[in-house]
């Protein structure tokens, strides 16, 4: 079943069901995980929201049954994750919804891959979305003509995903409205793939995130969508804006040699022309 479908549950109702799992040392009975997170619900009722959410996970390749089929554990990305470790569980779910870390991408992910790569194409600088504004003027922005969403009941969930993904966020003045911003995700891979204190080409740079959040302009689920760009050094306004986050937030520095060969092209929309940058370097949180 699609992720964007009823009755798939949330992210937020699926980490609950991490967070017990990762709580316990040994496969967990499936009655076990229902009465724990659903006591109210009678047993006779079997397709409870712990059913969709072990179901999802199943299909994500993040949770197994053992035993037979009566028990479960995490598996993949999320074999031997810690309770308390929301980061991990954002980049498991990230790794397996785009094909990562050995992951073939999830079919049930096939239309939050494609609302994803649609997003990041928009302009988190000066745009919030929510369901009425998608619906009115980009419902067929899509390069292939087809409805970037099958339908309404698609939006929520959709939002609710590309947060927890660290690929959307809530708009800051409103919580009904949805930004494109990738920041956290952004972070996180820097975090885990760039070397703290020194500085790195910013087009290496610009690639490893490509690779790694290949949903945004310039990687390859974008590309196949048919999303394009000028040129392999034009930073799209979604990688742009994080970028620009980081440095923002202290946990990036932006810097650009005038005799650079090949330095990225940030949008900057404070300028007139883009900003180029040369290196970046990545700065650790304690150093903030």
């Amino acid at each position: 079943m699609a992720l964007l479908n009823t009755p798939v549950p949330y992210p937020g109702e699926i980490w609950v069901v991490v967070r017990f799992l990762a709580s316990r040392s040994e496969p967990v009975p499936y009655e076990t995980v229902r009465i724990f997170l659903e006591p109210h619900i009678p047993e006779s009722k079997k397709l409870t929201t712990a059913h969709y959410a072990l179901s999802a996970l199943r299909s994500l390749g993040l949770a197994e049954e053992t035993g037979g089929g009566s028990a479960w554990t995490l598996t993949g990305d999320l074999a031997g994750a810690r309770s308390d470790d929301y980061a991990a569980f954002q980049r498991a779910m990230r790794s397996a919804v785009l094909g990562l870390r050995g992951h073939e991408p999830a079919e049930t992910a096939d239309d939050l891959r494609r609302a994803l790569a649609w997003s990041l194409t928009r302009d988190p600088f000066s745009e919030s979305f929510n369901w009425a504004t998608v619906d009115n003027r980009h419902q067929k922005d899509a390069p292939d003509g087809e409805l970037v969403f099958v339908n309404d009941t698609r939006w929520s969930p959709f939002t609710a995903w590309a947060t927890a993904l660290g690929l959307g966020a809530p708009a800051p003045h409103t919580a009904q409205r949805f930004v494109p911003d990738c920041t956290r995700a952004v972070q996180q891979v820097l975090e885990e793939h760039l070397p703290s204190g020194a500085p790195s080409d910013a087009l290496d740079v610009l690639r490893l995130l490509r690779e790694h959040l290949p949903v945004v302009p310039g990687g390859v689920i974008s590309e196949n969508l048919g999303y394009g760009l000028p040129d392999e050094r034009t930073v799209g306004t979604s990688l742009s804006f994080a970028l620009m986050r980081g440095e923002h937030e202290k946990w990036l520095v932006m810097s650009s040699d005038s005799d650079a060969k090949q330095p990225i092209k940030l949008q900057d929309p404070e300028r007139l022309a883009v900003r180029l940058c040369s290196s970046i370097t990545r700065r650790e949180a304690d150093n903030v």
